[in-house]
This record gives structure tokens, sequence and C-alpha cells, in this order.
């Protein structure tokens, strides 16, 4: 008797190690994208220095992104002489016409003059982007700003989105401004190659394109499932389709992509420009990559995922309360629709909240069938057909691939890259709990009729 208990417990605390290293990670994770990313819109305090090195003597202006601790073993692996570690500093300079601004690292040790002058100015200009500007000048139609590296720049009033003197601000000042930028974030659309501006676009498409996905998921894997346990024989056919179910689930998923576009865009949809839209040819409607073929393209992606949950909760009824309708006279679908369906309600959303998290995610299928680096034009419109199913989309999970890895400057895209991140952690999770509160509801629902 003392094994089997041994044994048992040993099982029970590895599970609930286990347990608990999943939760830290998962704290961990959030705590990374909260720190990071609720921190990229806080006005921070602008700086000014001279910085002198080989020669140079430049006077800079810009804001502080991060510091940075170098050790002497990477320092002499830079090539650089040093005895002891150093500090180097991010600085944010926006736009010079000389054309060295942008981000920038310079060494702690050859810093001097540092001052926070309450006179610079954060600027920013529809085209140009940020400027920070020592000096302001009011002409007949906008500015004239003087830059830190002596250029004078005229800039149009009409062309100007933000005129901050950001370290005469007063903390309740910079919590508004910090609000109204995280709304702007979340409501226009992007610019400069998506490195500023707002990720609308990639919001709509995103919900759009799961919404649409759960749309097309839900009955048909329900019913799949319904069938494979209700009403198909256990026969060597039935045990191969569930075999190729769950092995569908284990295949990459960027190969449905390829076969989202060689099926659904070409062949699909070509036969419906054929059909429907001939007068429009050789410019294809439906035969090329559009909202639709991505909606489907995660359908077929997530199918195994909903079709293995609704099985799962199916098994779990007991089968003495299937006879106990076939006493009373029910017939087969009666016992299914009356007794049954309501009892796997709560496995069948499950199956579909793990659907919807799955596919918000992905990025590699949907580049094939539908999702670019840019579509600033929503794909819903107040005029018939209201929703543009051809139409390419953006997605948050792309946006993110694009920010972090084909930015010209990672250490400047991180904090934008933590942002999306939030922001898509924050979407699945709402979609989540909406699923989630219809699985209590059904639950609760079942435990007052038992």
């Amino acid at each position: 008797m003392t094994k089997p208990r041994l044994h048992t417990n040993a099982w029970f605390w590895l599970s609930a190690l286990t347990s608990a290293l999943i939760l830290l990670l998962v704290l961990l994770l959030s705590w990374l994208m909260l720190q990071r990313g609720l921190g990229l819109f806080w006005p921070q305090d602008l700086v000014q220095f001279r910085y002198q090195q080989a020669g140079e003597n430049r006077l800079i202006a810009g804001e502080v992104i991060s510091r940075q601790q170098v050790s002497v073993a990477q320092l002499a692996a830079a090539g650089l002489d040093a005895s002891a570690p150093a500090e180097r500093i991010l600085v944010r300079q926006g736009y010079l016409p000389s054309g060295q601004g942008g981000y920038r690292w310079f060494w702690q040790a050859q810093i001097s003059e540092w001052q926070q002058p309450p006179q610079l100015t954060l600027v920013r200009e529809q085209q140009l982007g940020d400027l920070y500007a020592l000096q302001l000048a009011a002409t007949a139609d906008g500015y004239q700003l003087l830059l830190a590296d002596g250029h004078q720049l005229n800039v149009a009033a009409n062309q100007l989105l933000l005129l901050l003197p950001t370290n005469q601000l007063s903390w309740p000042a910079k919590l508004k401004l910090y609000l109204k930028q995280w709304w702007q974030f979340l409501s226009t659309e992007p610019r400069e190659a998506n490195s500023a501006g707002g990720i609308l676009p990639a919001i709509v498409g995103t919900v759009l394109s799961v919404l649409l996905m759960a749309l097309l998921v839900a009955p048909i894997g329900i019913m799949a499932g319904i069938y494979l346990h209700e009403y198909a024989r256990d026969s060597r056919l039935v045990r191969l389709v569930r075999l190729s179910v769950h092995n569908l689930a284990g295949v990459p998923s960027v190969v449905f992509g390829v076969f989202g576009l060689g099926f659904f865009v070409y062949v699909l949809g070509g036969s419906i420009d054929k059909l429907f839209y001939a007068g429009q040819l050789p410019q294809p409607t439906f035969g090329s990559p559009g909202l639709l073929w991505v909606s489907l393209t995660l359908a077929l992606l997530t199918l195994p995922v909903v079709i293995v949950a609704t099985e799962e909760g199916l098994s779990r009824i007991p089968q003495s309360l299937r006879l106990g309708g076939y006493a009373l006279g029910a017939t087969k679908a009666e016992v299914l629709y009356k007794l049954i369906l309501p009892q796997a309600r709560p496995a069948m959303l499950t199956g579909l909240i793990l659907a919807v998290s799955r596919a918000a995610g992905e990025v590699a299928p949907l580049i094939f069938v539908g999702v670019v680096k840019y579509a600033p034009v929503l794909p819903v419109s107040a005029s018939w057909p209201y929703l543009h199913l051809e139409q390419q989309i953006m997605t948050l999970g792309f946006q993110i691939y694009d920010v972090g890895l084909k930015s010209s400057n990672a250490d400047a895209a991180e904090p934008r890259v933590f942002a999306i991140a939030l922001v898509l952690l924050l979407l699945i999770g709402a979609l989540n709990l909406l699923a989630m509160r219809l699985r209590r509801h059904y639950r609760q629902l079942q435990q007052r009729s038992s």
C-alpha cells in the first residue's frame, strides 16, 4: 500500500510544480508586456548635451530611450580599449536635415553639458515625423524651428500633429497626453512604414478575420464531431478519419497557407470570378488574396481543435443519460438535441476558445492569402455590401513581425513591438472572456436542469 501511495504523491507534486512553473512564466510574460508596452507613450523629459568623439563636437537634443552597461569584455570584442565598464545611452534625435537623426548610441564618458532646457520642444510633423526644436518662432503660415545641428526648418501649421514643450508639463498634463496618444495609437492608421502612427486597420483586420473564422469553423467542427461520435460506426474508415483529424492538428501552419493560396484563392476564387465577375476580368476580384480566404484558411487550421474538443465533450456524457431518453420513447435526434448537446456545450465552447486563441496570433499562413504590410482602407463600410470580403487586410500578428524584424533600427522598434503585442494579448483575452462567460452561462443552465 505504501508504494502506490508514494507513486501517487510523486505525480501529484510533479503536476503541482509544472502548473506553478507555467503560471510563473505567464506572469513573467504579462509583466514584460505591461512594463515595456505601457511605457511607450509616456512623455519623457527631453535632454540636450554636447558630444565629443574623434574630433567631433556636436550639440545633441532628443529623448533618452534606454541605458546600457557595457562590460570590459564586450568593449574589447567591439575593438575599444577600456579598463572599466562603460555606459552608453540610446537617444532618439528625430528628423534632422543633415541625415544624422533617428536613433543613435552615445558613450556617457564623452557627454558634457547635460541639460533639460524648458524651451526644448517636441514637434511632430505629418511628413517628417518627430523633431526636437531648440527654438520656435511663429511665422505667417506656421513655425520656424532651430534644430540641434544648427539647421533652420519651416513647418506649415496644417502639417503639425503635435507641438509639445515636454519639460514644462506637470504630471496631470503628462497623464492626459499619455491617454490621448494611446487613443491615437488605437484609432488611427500607421505611417512611416509602420514605425509610427496607429494600428486601427490591424485591430479591425484581426477581429474580423477571427470572428468570420469562428462563424465558419464552429458549425462545421461541431457537426463533424457529433457525427464521428454519435452516428459513425466504429469501422476502419472512421478510425482513419479520426487519425487524420489528429494528424491535421500537427501540420505546420505555413502548409495551410500554401493550400489556401492554391485552392481557395486560385481555384475557388478564380471560379467565382468567372461565374459572377466575368466583366471585370482579367482584373481579379475574389481570385486574389483577401479577407474571405484569410478566414477560410484560419477555419481549416483550427478545425481539428474544435472537432477533438467536441468529441471529448460528448465522450464525457454518461451512457445512462442516452439510455434513459430512449427508455422514455425519445428518438435519437431528440435525445441528441434535448439531452446530449446541452451537456456538451461547455466543451464545444472550450474548443472554440482554443481555436480563437490560436487563430488570432497566426502570421505565416496568412501572408499567402490576404494579410499585407499596409492596407489603410478598412474592409468594412457604411454602404453595401458593408463587409468587403475580397479586400486585403492587416493583422496584429503580422504587425509584430514586420515592426520587430523588418525595422531598420531594432532598438527603436522594440517598445512599439511590445505595445502591439500587449494590444493583441488584451484582444485575445477579451474574445476568450466572452466565450468563457457563454460557457459559464450554459454550465449554470446545465446544473439547474440537473
